[in-house]
């Protein structure tokens, strides 16, 4: 690892630090006028002491970024991949299938295993916009009165749910394009024995083919699984269930 490189990763990591201590001092900030609106509502919350003070553990961090990035300029330091593009794993792909008379089976396996992922991963998300939709629909969660609250409750309920929906398909994404890298490969291999002449049989690589599938199948019911459980978790279900278990072990089995 070059100088560069160490030198752009920690100008990323103080980047970050920053930006989470920012936050964190504006939500400081957000609790404590809350806390001061309880107790006095006709006091003056938000003051420039206060965000000062506020700041004060952040100034250390952020002077330090700005050094960091004065010396990088002076240096001429930059990212030598700033200026290239984007790699583009599904056209190069596509410029290579391009040149395949027939395709193999380890290519159609891998093109299959492309739609699985792209498929899953979008109804996984739309999945998991399903709790999202039954709390908006919900007249009771927006009673009139002070919106504050509400709009609060409304993100705590949003946001999980955003997050693990983007998080699934970031992943969906991320397993699509090792797959086309595989699918890549296996099509230079048979862009190679075209050339010499060769034949490559359906049966030639896909001893694999029934176990990647019950390995997808597996995946996708560990998230259904794992969606399912948070989502009962958040309507409640783990408390009713923690209640009808007490009340077996205390009526039904005598204990206590």
């Amino acid at each position: 690892m070059n100088k560069n490189k160490v030198y752009l990763i920690v100008q990323s990591v103080l980047c970050v630090v920053v930006c989470a201590m920012l936050a964190a001092a504006a939500i400081m900030i957000y609790r404590a006028g809350l806390a001061q609106k309880a107790a006095d509502p006709l006091s003056w919350i938000y003051t420039r002491e206060k965000v000062a003070a506020a700041l004060v553990p952040v100034m250390p961090v952020l002077i330090l970024g700005i050094i960091v990035t004065v010396v990088g300029l002076i240096m001429k330091i930059t990212d030598a991949n700033a200026d290239k593009p984007a790699k583009d794993v599904e056209l190069q792909r596509d410029l290579t299938i391009s040149r395949v008379a027939s395709p193999s089976s380890e290519m159609k396996a891998e093109r299959s295993r492309q739609r699985k992922l792209n498929y899953g991963g979008w109804a996984a998300f739309a999945l998991c916009m399903v709790p999202i939709l039954i709390y908006i629909t919900n007249g009771n969660h927006f009673p009139n009165g002070d919106l504050e609250p509400v709009f609060l409750a409304l993100i705590a309920h949003i946001l999980p749910w955003t997050l693990i929906g983007l998080g699934i398909l970031m992943i969906s994404t991320v397993l699509q394009e090792k797959s086309m890298e595989r699918e890549i490969l296996a099509a230079k291999e048979q862009i190679k024995l075209e050339k010499a002449g060769g034949v490559k049989t359906e049966a030639d690589g896909g001893k694999g083919r029934q176990a990647e599938r019950a390995r997808f199948l597996r995946i996708a019911l560990l998230i259904v699984a794992v969606m399912m459980i948070v989502a009962g978790t958040f309507n409640g279900s783990a408390r009713d269930v923690f209640g009808k278990a007490v009340k077996i072990c205390t009526e039904c089995i005598g204990l206590g």
